[in-house]
């Protein structure tokens, strides 16, 4: 049975009204709980509600750590307002310019029904002296807003939504709200985050549309292709596989057995009508499909079409010569034959490992264009554009090469997490040098080209065997197997010796085999064995070691596969920022969800926004925390410093944070730390792979330790991973190219109706002795013996 609490609003003890959340002090009349308290504090999303008037709050009883038991409130209803109670709502700071006794005046003219009345004849209004037109039109619009919220807000209770995805639904909808959620519910789950199938289905059962409507099929197939694309990073999904899938969403969500062939001929009937795309039984989500299509098609115009400035041979050997002589550096054959392909063709891929000589071959590149065209470096606007999918890798390439960088989502105008360009003409720049390419995704891929003119040159730099992008595709590995793309792959390392082992040991696990000396000490890099349990130990001793060593805590970067677990990024982050920065005696502290946030913090930014200069993946530290009843928006606020560039949120914006001092392998892309420690047992198993080790440890400078289990570690070398599926090598085929997207056939053949959920081989792997894992990981080092690793990297500072 739901938990009910009626009574009356004591007091509003706060209130934002950004995102409706609101703290109340009830006192309680009526209840079917157990409480014997004579009042109860309530919190949750709400429209404006009024102190003294009577409400029922639904919800779940909650223990505060420092308030004691509250009601979070899932839905409310107001019983019907008394004319004290709306005469000190209208006086109250919500209205401007309306005092006690022109709220009098109001409730005595509607009389009862006194909200319904002023909204149907809102001229009435007019008769009352002392209110302006101005505070009239504020006043009736207020009204409409909250009132047409609450409607709608009761509405959405009574099919059962939450209050807080209410609220998200309401102010994404405005007043189109109902009519979309009745008429087409399923297209909450693409618009409202938190929506899932499942929640929409729900509501479609409530509003009557059947188990078997071809609706909710159409709906299942689009949402499962989408899902399952962003899932596995593939750009399409078999016809199989997705139909086995949708089944699967479709029986649970309803608990019913369905005919696959329904199924099967509502996937025909969207390839038909253009809903999805096909070749074969490869099944397309839209964008994707035409996003990998346009990436085909712009690099083709650009490869084949405009003007491509051509030098001689001697020429180019000539201005490499001089590169060569004004920097002291001698590049080799293959480096010199990058530089000249670069030079010659208008696209051209550089890839190669760390430690081989990209960054010099860029900055060759550049000086040998700059030479050929006469450009001066040292000025302000260039023909020459930098770009990186990341805000610090964008930085990064700033202080390599010392031109302007920037995202490649600023270059395109694109703001927030938009995927669109907003750009009116092409990319302003002959040459155009994009660096750390395999985060690049496909839809961000396909916006790049797409703005890219027909006469300009195009540098695509990055490691294929680093980590693909987070989102569909693998864009950089695919146009490496395009033989039409020039392309040179850097496999000497020039950076190694006794004393560097890092590039070498990732050279080693790209090859797919860890080294005989993996768990040696090294100058540069150490391993520790141990089991889960005794990693956040160790990390607090390693970090607190490095720092008395002289490290700077901002050098000491702990990177994870997973965010749960003991050695988890959530449980790292706490502990990292109890040893980095602890909690002073009457410090302020904001707490948000499972993370409190301090002054000094060190934050991750989450998401792209281009108009704050600040991008997915940015580092930076907290500089301020303002109390809501110090701030102009009345919220809680932190302010960041992000490299300089300062910007607040409010508390309803602090989804775009979370705690940096350990980050996920995905995220670190792009970026270097001075020194990474790296924790890997076989609790994130079905995580690890090749490239994600390799990822993870060339994000270290200077020095790399290795925690976890030696078997996690020699599993994740081993294991490629799985290959996903995309369709760019394909189009650049022409006989592929002319294959007939043909509407797929008998798709329900050997359908099955319900998805077997294969066992995950279990590997067993010997150990020297029994209990080695269990015994202290710790056992026979000294502290002198962990600050010794870092007395080299203290000398070098």
């Amino acid at each position: 049975m739901e938990l009910y609490i009626s009574g009356t609003i004591e007091r509003i003890i706060f209130e934002n009204p950004s995102n409706f959340f609101r703290i109340l002090l009830l006192e309680i009349e009526e209840t079917n709980s157990e409480l014997d308290e004579p009042e109860i504090i309530v919190t949750g999303t709400m429209a404006d509600v009024l102190e003294g008037e009577e409400y029922t709050f639904w919800g779940d009883l909650v223990q505060h750590p420092k308030y004691g038991q509250q009601l979070k409130l899932s839905r409310y209803e107001r019983a019907k307002p008394s004319q004290k109670g709306l005469v000190n709502y209208f006086s109250s700071n919500h209205f401007k310019g309306i005092g006690l006794k022109t709220a009098q005046k109001i409730v005595d003219l509607y009389g009862d029904n006194t909200i319904d009345k002023i909204l149907a004849e809102p001229e009435r209004l007019k008769t009352i002296t002392g209110l302006s037109a101005v505070n009239r039109e504020a006043f009736v619009s207020k009204l409409r807003q909250n009132y047409g919220t609450e409607l709608i807000l009761a509405k959405l209770a009574n099919y059962g939504i939450p209050n807080k995805l209410a609220f998200q639904i309401q102010d994404f909808y405005k007043e189109e709200t109902m009519d979309i959620v009745e008429e087409y519910p399923y297209q909450l789950v693409e618009d409202i985050q938190g929506i899932g199938f499942k929640i929409a289905d729900q509501l479609a059962e409530k509003l009557g549309i059947e188990s078997d409507a071809p609706e909710r099929f159409r709906a299942g197939l689009i949402h499962t292709l989408l899902s399952l694309s962003m899932e596995t990073g593939n750009t399409y999904i078999e016809a199989r596989q997705l139909l086995e899938a949708t089944i699967t969403l479709l029986e649970s969500a309803r608990q019913i057995e369905l005919d696959p062939s329904q199924v099967a001929n509502q996937l025909a009937s969207l390839i038909e009508e253009d809903k999805v795309q096909n070749v074969g039984t490869k099944i397309f989500d839209n964008s994707l499909y035409f996003a990998e299509e346009g990436i085909r098609s712009h690099l083709t115009r650009i490869l084949e079409k405009g003007k491509n400035e051509q030098f001689q041979q001697a020429t180019i050997d000539e201005a490499i010569r001089q590169v060569e002589e004004s920097t002291q550096i001698s590049y080799d054959a293959i480096q010199k034959q990058a530089i000249c392909d670069a030079i010659q063709n208008k696209v051209f891929i550089l890839t190669g490992g760390p430690g081989t000589g990209k960054t010099t071959v860029i900055n060759g590149i550049i000086a040998v264009y700059a030479q050929l065209h006469k450009i001066n470096l040292a000025k302000d606007e260039l023909p020459i554009l930098l770009a990186a999918p990341t805000g610090r890798a964008a930085r990064r390439m700033n202080e390599l090469t010392g031109l302007p960088s920037a995202t490649i989502h600023r270059h395109l105008g694109m703001t927030g997490d938009d995927d669109t360009s907003h750009l009116d003409d092409y990319l302003d720049a002959d040459f155009i040098i994009v660096d750390e390419f395999s985060m690049v995704d496909t839809w961000l891929a396909n916006q790049l080209f797409s703005n890219i003119s027909t006469n300009s040159k195009i540098l695509i730099v990055g490691d294929s065997d680093q980590l693909p992008s987070v989102s569909p595709g693998q864009v950089l590995a695919d146009l490496l197997q395009v033989p039409t793309i020039p392309q040179t792959r850097l496999q000497k390392i020039y950076r190694q010796g006794e004393d560097s082992t890092i590039v070498t040991l990732a050279s080693q696990i790209r090859d797919g085999a860890l080294p005989l000396d993996f768990r040696e000490k090294k100058a540069d890099r150490s391993y520790f064995e141990a089991r889960g349990e005794h990693i956040p130990a160790m990390i607090e001793k390693i970090s607190a070691a490095a720092i008395r060593s002289g490290i700077a805590p901002s050098d000491v970067q702990v990177l994870a596969p997973m965010y749960r677990g003991q050695a988890g990024i959530d449980q790292i982050n706490q502990l990292m920022q109890n040893l980095l920065n602890p909690v002073e005696k009457d410090e302020l502290i904001f707490e948000n969800l499972e993370q409190s946030y301090r002054m000094g913090d060190r934050v991750i930014h989450l998401v792209n926004d281009a108009e704050s200069n600040v991008f997915n993946g940015d580092l930076g530290y907290i500089t301020d925390l303002i109390p809501a009843k110090y701030s102009d928006s009345k919220q809680d606020e932190i302010t960041m410093n992000f490299d300089g560039n300062e910007i607040t949120y409010q508390r309803s914006e602090w989804y775009k944070i979370r705690l940096a001092y350990a980050m996920s392998i995905h995220k670190s892309q792009g970026s270097e730390f001075p020194v990474v420690i790296l924790p890997i047992t076989l609790g994130s198993r079905r995580m690890l792979q090749r490239n994600l080790i390799y990822t993870a440890i060339t994000r270290s400078k200077s020095k790399l330790i290795l925690l976890g289990e030696y078997a996690a570690f020699d599993y994740a070398t081993k294991n490629t991973g799985t290959t996903r599926n995309t369709y760019l090598i394909e189009r650049f085929d022409d006989d592929q190219a002319r294959l007939s997207t043909e509407v797929v056939q008998n798709l329900v053949e050997n359908v099955e109706k319900s998805v077997e959920k294969s066992a995950i081989p279990v590997e067993n792997f010997l150990l020297s002795e029994e209990n080695i894992l269990s015994i202290d990981p710790m056992i026979g080092l000294t502290e002198e013996d962990i600050q010794a690793f870092f007395s080299p990297l203290k000398q070098e500072k």
